[in-house]
């Protein structure tokens, strides 16, 4: 029978955190007790997989963000295949976290919560993304630090949508980008150093100008770095993977992308800085 080398109370934990995933997400592909892959070194309680790129997987422990977690973490992170990975565990265990320290940092590094109570009721605390998708509020900070107060609202809005839709979460942050190359663009105009009208092109024929006048020459590196980053994250894709492969794939690109939106918004505000501008976005 399934999870019968887990203790009476944790057994009692898994088979009702297993019904709670079954009403949430069906049974598609259910495995209790083995690998999900030779390359994992981890072997969750049960995985089964929510729809047919993505792969769910629990583990039933009563110690808050075991260290099999943190082992696994790498392996699910570079896997060919988007995980989501849960941890279950006893109400009273969750409640009796001191200030919730664990938890916290359960879901600070991407894991999702289960927790099941005397009764049997299973409560989903806080869902889990795909490991390979999830940026922490931490690196995100680190990111924004560069940037002014109206740039991280941008981006922390643009990071929100990405936790859900990471397509349009990354066209958010592609806009930012266009956004500040058609700051410059404007105020360039207004100082006479490029022509009026210039500013309603596409953001990479505004470049191109930019990259050509001499008044922009010691800004060139930034210039085409914006250029390359259009090109590259402009227009993710957004049709379904046809694979789980493929879906893995786009999620490390969008994730990707997301970072190097904030390296370019960086070097765009002080390229914006340094020609006596003003930061002015919608």
């Amino acid at each position: 029978m399934a999870f019968d080398t887990l203790s009476d109370r944790l057994k009692a934990v898994a088979d009702a955190c297993l019904t709670k995933c079954r009403k949430e997400w069906g049974s598609n592909g259910l495995k209790t007790d083995c690998p999900i892959d030779n390359a994992i070194g981890w072997k969750p309680t049960f995985y089964f997989r929510p729809n047919r790129a993505l792969i769910a997987a629990v583990e039933v422990n009563d110690v808050i963000y075991p260290e099999i977690l943190k082992i696994a973490a790498h392996d699910v992170e570079h896997f060919d295949a988007p995980i989501s990975i849960y941890q279950a565990c006893s109400l009273d265990i969750y409640q009796n976290d001191a200030r919730l320290a664990k938890v916290k940092l359960l879901r600070s590094h991407g894991f999702g919560l289960i927790t099941v109570d005397d009764g049997g009721d299973a409560i989903i605390q806080f869902r889990a993304p795909p490991l390979a998708q999830h940026i922490s509020p931490e690196r995100l900070d680190a990111g924004l630090a560069a940037l002014n107060a109206r740039l991280k609202v941008k981006f922390r809005s643009a990071y929100s949508t990405y936790q859900t839709n990471i397509v349009q979460g990354l066209q958010e942050a592609a806009q930012i980008i266009e956004a500040l190359v058609i700051c410059i663009a404007q105020q360039a105009e207004t100082s006479g150093r490029i022509s009026t009208g210039t500013s309603r092109g596409d953001a990479a024929d505004i470049i191109d100008v930019l990259y050509a006048n001499a008044a922009f020459r010691n800004f060139r590196a930034a210039l085409g770095g914006a250029r390359s980053f259009l090109r590259e994250y402009r227009n993710p894709p957004s049709h379904p993977a046809r694979t789980p492969k493929d879906e893995a794939d786009k999620i490390r690109t969008c994730k990707t992308g997301l970072f190097e939106a904030l390296r370019m918004a960086g070097e765009l505000r002080s390229v914006i800085q340094k020609a006596g501008y003003r930061v002015i976005i919608q």
